[in-house]
């Protein structure tokens, strides 16, 4: 009699299913978006009236071969962690703590275009990586990303996810088709993990850990940009539930995003017209969520 030969993923589905579900949403005599950000953070910190103390943003650093200039992320998180970037200083301001983790960037993954980006176990303990974002505690979670065209990799995740047409999703289409091309006939199919492990960059896979993590936990989260809204994506691809903690901050002009949010159901907080996916729109957003905290 053989073994039965566990997947890697199969912690992961279990801990998607049957998630907890929110506290009552108040009733607030003030209507409108920020009355609603104020009902959403209710429902899911249980406090009345709502406070947001400990934000976190987390980011999340990802290389792949061939992809961007050389160093290009390492530049990037030695310049957030010395307090240089933009997202630093925002942080600073809204008064967040601000993590930025290296995912093996010396280690750059496969370009998706010419191989699977991670292999199961690696996927699956990436995402478990990224759940330490939740080890602090934070009352709302700002996860992003930090990597070289990020908007390359959530489009291919989204064709995958949501078929059309490469165009669609990307202002880059080729490299986006031949990724989920090459990836569907070695055997992708549908499942959201294996689209995950086949297309979506270690980034992608610690930014999906966090965001269920946090839902586990009952913590409300801020979504980014294009990247964490695919990482979304995949999180609620397996199990429909498992983003309602979740509110867009921000459409970025990337191709694509503005229709994932449909797909998604989330109508964002901010426009803002830039393309930073380095926490940057999630911080913004914040802004809006604290001044929803005075609506009674």
């Amino acid at each position: 009699m053989t073994d039965q030969i566990v997947s890697p993923f199969a912690d992961i589905r279990q801990l998607a299913s049957s998630p907890p579900q929110p506290g009552p949403t108040p009733a607030l005599e003030q209507g409108g978006r920020l009355a609603e950000i104020a009902a959403w953070l209710t429902a899911w910190t249980g406090k009345t009236p709502p406070a947001v103390n400990r934000p976190v943003v987390a980011l999340y650093a990802g290389a792949r071969q061939g992809v961007g200039p050389r160093g290009w992320a390492r530049e990037r998180l030695e310049a957030i962690a010395a307090g240089g970037a933009t997202v630093s200083r925002l942080a600073g301001v809204q008064g967040a703590g601000l993590e930025a983790f290296d995912l093996a960037i010396d280690r750059p993954s496969p370009d998706m275009v010419s191989k699977a980006s991670m292999s199961e176990k690696e996927a699956a303990a990436t995402m478990a990586f990224g759940m330490e974002a939740l080890a602090k505690q934070p009352d709302l979670l700002i996860p992003g990303v930090i990597a070289a065209e990020p908007a390359r990799t959530a489009a291919a995740v989204c064709l995958a996810l949501f078929g059309g047409e490469a165009s669609d999703w990307s202002d880059d289409p080729e490299p986006v088709a031949a990724a989920v091309a090459r990836a569907r006939e070695e055997g992708m199919g549908d499942d959201p993990l294996e689209i995950l492990r086949q297309l979506g960059g270690r980034e992608t896979a610690a930014v999906a850990g966090a965001i269920l993590a946090a839902r586990v936990q009952k913590t409300p989260v801020l979504l980014d940009g294009y990247a964490a809204c695919a990482a979304a994506a995949i999180v609620q691809a397996v199990e429909p539930t498992a983003i309602d903690h979740c509110l867009a901050a921000q459409v970025s002009p990337a191709r694509g995003h503005a229709n994932l949010l449909e797909k998604l159901g989330k109508q964002p907080l901010l426009s803002l017209g830039v393309e930073d996916e380095e926490g940057v729109g999630g911080v913004s957003a914040l802004a809006l969520v604290k001044l929803a905290c005075e609506v009674r």
